[in-house]
């Protein structure tokens, strides 16, 4: 059972350098939040919808060091009170 905690580890790794580089959050009352994530799903938040690609990009680049890649065509980014999603361009 160590290929699901690796994983993780893995990920957990990976947002942590992509928000460190990328200095992102959004704030709920008191609370500062700049990622979301749960199995091989992720969420990365911030103020303007703009912020992330340049996000995205960085944790494509980060991610191809533990030979893993960001599948472009399945990449959405939206915004609170918008219904949909925006494809993300790259």
């Amino acid at each position: 059972m160590l290929a699901p905690d690796l994983f993780a580890t893995g990920m957990d790794w990976l947002l942590d350098r992509t928000v460190e580089s990328c200095s992102i959050s959004v704030v709920f009352g008191q609370r500062s939040f700049n990622d979301l994530d749960f199995a091989d799903d992720v969420s990365l938040v911030a103020e303007l919808l703009e912020l992330l690609v340049p996000i995205l990009e960085t944790m494509a680049h980060e991610a191809a060091s533990l030979g893993l890649e960001v599948n472009w065509q399945k990449t959405k980014g939206t915004g609170f009170g918008l219904q949909g999603g925006y494809a993300i361009n790259h």
